[in-house]
């Protein structure tokens, strides 16, 4: 069978699966109350074929919360889909928009959204420490978005590198916001801020954290000294720089009849 024609064909092979597991939600060990029907979950294929895993779940009772479906090892909680095939849609759900996302791994495109948070909140428990735990070295810059119209404040951990911190709007005062959710100890470890240079930023860093270096990242030192190397040249040149002809053919100095270019 070729592979269009496999793809066509919509294989289904269902794989049973059995768990001794009596963990209730909270992850305490429950006495069994029953056992319910045979319950399918999401998987990822396997050469255009569906592989979806089948069990019949059991109900225990927990002192806390009754009677529950006990977990199983393949899925989390409240999921009609198994852990490999989460981390695969979160992956692209990062990098693309859901729209395209639920084309590709054809899902729902309701159920991209509480994916991604689920995949995001193991991985969160996973690192241990908090997001604002440990901060050494922080960057803060403002993006825009929707066509440039609405701007938001993005905090990142270096050291770490990933994003703690996202506000809409801009300046020192959505700035300062962050300052405010830390603690007097969270606040007593950031040593190095980055940033463009923005008064804003080092009004709220001089003022809440006065011993914080302050460094231009790497990108806006780039920049600078870019522009600072065009102004030195169009003033040696006496004007704005020409493109340049094409090879083969004498071109006259920007400055005029008599002068050339050092």
């Amino acid at each position: 069978m070729s592979w269009p024609e496999r793809l066509a064909s919509r294989r289904i092979a269902t794989v049973m699966t059995s768990s001794s597991s009596r963990r209730a939600r909270c992850g305490e060990h429950g006495r069994r109350y029953d056992r319910l029907g045979a319950c399918r979950w999401r998987h990822l294929d396997i050469d255009c074929t569906r592989l979806p895993p089948e069990h019949a779940p059991v109900r225990v009772t927990c002192a806390e919360h009754g009677v529950t479906v006990a977990m199983v090892p393949w899925a989390r909680k409240k999921s009609a889909y198994t852990r490999d095939f989460e981390r695969q849609v979160a992956w692209p759900g990062v990098h693309a928009p859901r729209s395209a996302v639920s084309s590709l791994m054809r899902v729902d495109r309701k159920s991209v959204g509480p994916i991604r948070k689920r995949v995001a909140d193991d991985l969160r428990a996973e690192r241990g420490a908090g997001l604002f735990d440990g901060l050494r070295s922080i960057g803060v810059d403002e993006t825009s978005h929707r066509k440039g119209h609405t701007y938001m404040t993005v905090v990142i951990d270096h050291d770490r590198g990933r994003v703690i911190r996202m506000h809409d709007g801009h300046g020192e005062k959505v700035f300062d916001l962050f300052f405010r959710t830390l603690t007097p100890g969270r606040r007593a470890s950031i040593g190095v801020v980055t940033g463009n240079g923005a008064r804003w930023i080092d009004g709220c860093v001089f003022r809440r954290r006065p011993q914080t270096e302050r460094i231009l990242d790497g990108f806006h030192i780039v920049s600078r000294a870019a522009d600072a190397l065009d102004k030195v040249r169009t003033a040696r040149l006496g004007g704005p720089a020409r493109p340049a002809k094409a090879s083969g053919t004498r071109s006259r100095a920007p400055g005029g009849p008599g002068s050339s270019p050092r």
